[in-house]
């Protein structure tokens, strides 16, 4: 036993001096590439293809194919079924009203319907999908139904897809998406889930697009027909913004797409993921000094929600933004920042519980007003150390979804402080803030 043991000393011994001997005549090792998400680990594979076809462009012709899938037991999809169809494929469909269970079977497989591409935002309003014989403007969404996938986790543990889409469009069209080109005419598919799905809006024709690099962020802005706004005038407020946004949220996208058409869009401005659509005539600075780009592109980079109660907070601050990064760029002047709070005063609906009350006058004018008078509170509890901004700051550090209640929390995390009757008056009860104008800061 003895001589055993010392054999085994012996050995270890040996092999240490030899790793160690290694180590110190080899150069050093290349730091590792930072993985990009869900790309660690690659199962299988899925190309996403959609066909346009030059005499029906407002039907889109979708098709799924799926490699190395024996992972994959079956694939839900939930969907309107008025604006998808002539659902077929390989393995097994199960069909029901607005929702089909695909067995795909393995390991290869093929999944094909169509998608209307029409669709009207409200009844008699404008579209947030539309298709003319020039060009296309829609989100992932509108040609994707929503998913789930059962995966046999005892034949694979860790499952990932590596996913592409790809277009088949008329002659003299093009695509421009909020996906990262794949260098060879398609798109690099990612998203949070395992079998990763197309994302953000798109814009397929004829088209006229500007394009940019700001701090490490690629932001394309795609217009459709005639627009009131300059393409290049809408790039350049974008990118001076997108800094001080990326600074306040702690975050910076790889890839930012504005997609603009006018009627018979939908009249206003609507985000997605790292992506939002703008009609064509809207300004960039309102009478009210409101800014509808800006008002999107907050939207677009907090990585944060509303709870059911709580989109007073993401439309007040969107709105407070869009006015005070106007500010701090120098675009609004003391006299346009007091008219913009006068008009939110104006047409703010006062007396209402915030958190049950819903509208775009709560929302976009009582809310942010209060936004504005909060800053304040919490400059003046810290004496001047804090503000808005480190509330959101703290916020998007987190993610997820935003409740009153976690939002009241972060106030009282970051002053230090109780901020219950504030909320109890100002949000609850919705009594008008008294106003009081600060001097100009930076």
């Amino acid at each position: 036993m003895r001589i055993s043991l010392l054999v085994v000393l012996v050995l270890v011994a040996i092999g240490v001096a030899v790793v160690i001997r290694h180590a110190l005549s080899s150069p050093p090792a290349a730091p590792a590439p930072r993985p990009m998400t869900n790309r660690e680990h690659e199962t299988f594979s899925v190309t996403y293809t959609v066909t346009i076809e030059t005499a029906d462009p407002a039907t889109a012709h979708v098709e799924w194919e799926l490699a190395g899938i024996d992972e994959i037991e079956r694939v839900r999809l939930k969907f309107d079924p008025k604006r998808f169809d002539a659902f077929e494929g390989s393995g097994t469909l199960e069909r029901r009203r607005g929702e089909v269970v695909w067995r795909p079977g393995g390991p290869y497989a093929r999944l094909r319907y169509r998608a209307a591409l029409a669709h009207r935002r409200a009844p008699n309003k404008g579209f947030d999908s539309f298709a003319t014989s020039e060009w296309v403007l829609s989100r992932t969404s509108d040609l994707f139904p929503r998913s789930s996938v059962l995966f046999r986790f005892a034949i694979e543990p860790s499952p990932e897809s590596r996913a592409r889409l790809a277009f088949r469009l008329p002659d003299g069209w093009r695509a421009v998406t909020a996906m990262a080109d794949d260098g060879a005419g398609g798109f690099i598919v990612e998203s949070p889930s395992r079998m990763d799905h197309p994302r953000g809006w798109l814009m397929l024709g004829r088209f006229d697009r500007v394009d940019a690099a700001v701090g490490g962020t690629a932001v394309t802005v795609a217009s459709a027909g005639a627009t009131s706004v300059a393409a290049t005038d809408a790039l350049g407020l974008v990118t001076q913004a997108l800094p001080m946004l990326n600074t306040l949220v702690g975050r910076t996208l790889p890839k930012l797409l504005v997609v603009r058409a006018s009627d018979p869009m939908w009249r206003g401005g609507l985000s997605g993921e790292e992506s939002f659509f703008m009609h064509g005539d809207r300004p960039l600075r309102t009478p009210d000094r409101t800014s509808p780009y800006l008002h999107e592109l907050f939207h677009v980079l907090v990585p944060f929600r509303p709870a059911e109660d709580a989109h007073w907070v993401t439309e007040g601050l969107a709105e407070f933004y869009s006015v005070e990064l106007q500010r701090r760029l120098g675009r609004l002047t003391p006299s346009d920042v007091a008219r913009a709070l006068r008009l939110f005063a104006r047409y703010g609906v006062w007396d209402v519980d915030f958190t049950r009350t819903g509208g775009a006058k709560v929302n976009n004018n009582s809310a942010p007003l209060v936004m504005y008078v909060l800053d304040g509170r919490i400059r003046a509890a810290t004496g001047g150390a804090h503000g808005l901004d480190d509330v959101v700051k703290l916020l998007a550090g987190e993610g997820g979804v935003i409740s009153t209640a976690r939002f009241l929390g972060a106030v009282e995390r970051v002053t230090g402080k109780s901020f219950t009757t504030f909320f109890r008056h100002h949000i609850y009860r919705g009594e008008q803030p008294e106003l009081h104008l600060r001097p100009s800061t930076p």
